[in-house]
Order: C-alpha cells, then sequence, then structure tokens
C-alpha cells in the first residue's frame, strides 16, 4: 500500500496558541487597572454631575490694608568711640591718688585722680611773683623819672614838643616789656601748680593705671588709659538692602538686648565706607544706660522702619512657587504677583492690592489659573 495522505496540524496549534496570548494580555490589562477609577467618559459624566465635589478644598485669608513696618535685626558689640591716655603735662613725685585710679574704677568729672608733689611749683610760682612787683615798680620809677624830666623841659623850653628821649619813652617801654614778660613767667608758673593736680573734664572708667604714691611721674610719661561714659557705642553691621529698609538711618529708634537686659537706644551715624571684603557697613548707636554697658559685650539689635501705608501682612504659606499669591474669583484661583516689601516676625509685608474672595494659603493640587475650587470659610 502507498502512504495516505499528511495531516497538517501545526498551523492550527500555532494559530491557537497565538489567541491564548491575546487573551492573556487582555486579561492582564483589564485587572491591572486600579478599582474605582472611572474611564474617562465616565469622569466626564460624574464631574458634570457633582463639579463642586471634585474640586480641591482651599483656604484663604482675607486681610485689612494697614500701615506696616518693616523690621530688620543684626548681632554685634559694644565698643569704645576713643580712649584716654593718662599723660602728666609737669614732672613731680606722687604724693596722693584716687582711690578711683584702678582698673574698673570709676571717676567723675573734675575728681582728683593724681596729686604731684607741689612744693616746687609754689616756690616757682613765688620767686616769679617777686619778678612781677619787681618789674611794677621799675615801670613805676621810669614813669616818675619821665614825668619829672617833661616839666623841667617845658619850663626851659615852654611851648615846644618835649622829645622821647627827653620823655624817656625808650625806658618806660623797656619797664613795661618787663612787666609783661614777668607777668607771663608767673602765669606759666600758676598753671604748673594746677596742672600737679591731676583731673580730667568728663565721667569715665579707668582702664588700667600705673600711677602710686611715690612714684615719680615725668612729662610725656604715660601711666594709664580711661574712656568717658558717653564715648561707649554700639556697633553693628547692616546689607545694603537692610539700609534701605530703614532709611533714613540716623535716629532711627532701635531695641537692644544686652547680657539678658533690653533697653532702648538710636542710631548714631553709618560709616563713610563699606566693608571692602563684605560690602556690609558699619552703624554705631549710643545707649540710653551707657555708663552699665561693658565694651566687648556681645548685643543684638532690633531695628523698625518707617511706617508703610496701604499693606498686607500675609503668612509665609500664602507665597506660592514663583513668588507670586493665588486669589479667589467666581470660584476660580487666579495668580497674582504682588509686590513684596519684605519679610518680618514670620509674615511677608505686601503692596495691598485687590484680592477678590481672599488670599489662597498653602499649596494647591495641580494649581493653575482658573482651577475650580472650593472654600473652607476659616479667616
Amino acid at each position: 500500500m502507498g502512504p495516505g495522505p499528511t495531516v497538517r496540524k501545526k498551523p492550527i496549534i500555532g494559530l491557537l496558541q497565538a489567541a491564548g496570548v491575546v487573551v492573556l494580555m487582555l486579561l492582564a490589562f483589564i485587572y491591572s487597572r486600579p478599582p474605582g477609577v472611572p474611564d474617562e467618559a465616565s469622569a466626564a459624566k460624574d464631574l458634570a454631575a457633582a463639579p463642586g465635589k471634585s474640586a480641591p478644598l482651599v483656604s484663604v485669608v482675607r486681610p485689612s490694608a494697614l500701615p506696616g513696618q518693616l523690621a530688620v535685626t543684626s548681632t554685634g558689640s559694644v565698643a569704645v568711640r576713643s580712649y584716654v591716655t593718662l599723660t602728666p603735662q609737669v614732672s613731680g613725685r606722687v604724693v596722693a591718688t584716687s582711690p578711683a585710679l584702678r582698673s574698673g574704677g570709676s571717676f567723675a568729672a573734675g575728681e582728683t585722680l593724681v596729686t604731684l608733689d607741689q612744693r616746687d611749683f609754689i616756690l616757682a610760682l613765688a620767686q616769679v611773683q617777686a619778678d612781677v612787683t619787681s618789674a611794677q615798680a621799675s615801670l613805676q620809677l621810669s614813669q616818675a623819672e619821665a614825668s619829672a624830666a617833661i616839666a623841667n623841659y617845658q619850663m626851659l623850653s615852654p611851648g615846644k614838643k618835649t622829645p622821647p628821649l627827653v620823655a624817656k619813652a625808650p625806658q618806660i617801654a623797656q619797664a613795661k616789656a618787663q612787666l609783661q614778660a614777668a607777668i607771663a613767667r608767673r602765669d606759666i608758673q600758676q598753671v604748673n601748680l594746677e596742672r600737679s593736680v591731676f583731673s580730667l573734664p568728663f565721667s569715665g572708667l579707668v582702664v588700667e593705671s600705673s600711677a602710686d604714691e611715690g612714684q615719680m611721674l615725668s612729662t610725656g610719661q604715660s601711666f594709664g588709659r580711661v574712656y568717658a561714659l558717653d564715648a561707649v557705642e554700639i556697633v553693628i553691621t547692616l546689607a545694603p538692602e537692610e539700609l534701605a529698609k530703614i532709611a533714613p538711618a540716623e535716629g532711627r529708634v532701635a531695641m537692644i538686648t544686652a547680657d539678658g537686659l533690653n533697653f532702648e537706644g538710636r542710631i548714631a551715624r553709618v560709616a563713610a565706607e563699606r566693608d571692602p571684603r563684605t560690602r556690609f557697613s558699619k552703624v554705631y548707636l549710643t545707649a540710653s544706660n551707657s555708663e552699665s554697658l561693658t565694651p566687648g559685650t556681645f548685643v543684638s539689635v532690633k531695628l523698625n522702619g518707617p511706617a508703610i501705608e496701604n499693606t498686607f501682612k500675609l503668612p509665609e504659606s500664602a507665597l506660592q512657587v514663583g513668588q507670586s499669591f493665588w486669589i479667589v474669583k467666581d470660584g476660580a484661583i487666579t495668580g497674582v504677583d504682588a509686590i513684596i516689601l519684605g519679610r518680618s516676625n514670620g509674615h511677608y509685608l505686601v503692596e495691598a492690592f485687590d484680592y477678590g474672595d481672599g488670599i489662597v494659603t498653602g499649596a494647591v493640587p495641580g494649581a493653575r489659573d482658573g482651577l475650580p475650587i472650593r472654600l473652607a470659610e476659616t479667616d
């Protein structure tokens, strides 16, 4: 018998396998979709049926336009404008010193700090006073002789002008000059006697002193260093933009904290040039209780700028990405690029603007211009 007919089974099996793969892919697609997620048609239908329930819920604030202030804070330290070196103007031995003439001691204006031995100065003053008396007598004698000589000349030559030599004019001029020189020497010795008692024309504190009884002080020899109470000041540094917030700076009132104590100060001046490295400016303040401040003390300073009319004080949560704000109008949000004047105490100070139904606080999911929202009635 010859071979029978050939049965083609392989194509049929391949078709069945391909169909099975397609079915499995369809089933995988169907079951991979999250449960409860409607298709686009169903979502559009639900949105049309209940739009209020699908819109994001947002909170808003409705601020009032009021005057505002920008605050600037900084840190610095207590400094002394200038120190005074204690230097005698006359030489002598110390016979007495004030108890205040010690490191940390305080003294009043005109208080005697050091007294030198005055005996030499008293004797020198007595000597020049005698010279003054002698010069006065010489002048009187010359003037008397001149009067007599003029009278004799007039008797011998009536009606004629008396010559200067006869009137002893040169002798009188010389006697007057000698008297003036003697008076000047007396005044110098009087000043030296006064300088033997050392004092200062201001109230201050002693930084250091080496003067003590028995010590010999020489003219120009330093024996200590002090500073005046009104020379104490506070120095802080501010950036240019910070200075702009409190302009004009001079005279601006400041609240100062030092060693846990709060007190008031005032800006006295701003440095004429900026620091070449930081580009900041030094600001110098005077304090109401400078006498109680110790140089080198760390301080913190708060400065309030001038009042600005028509501003909003907005929380930080109101500022959105891109330094803008969302406002609500007709049930939807709209972006506004308001003018931010500055940040102070955790709030933004913004120029007042029309905010419709409110200014949105916090992030809005999927935010865009015209996005419908629901309002949470809280201010």
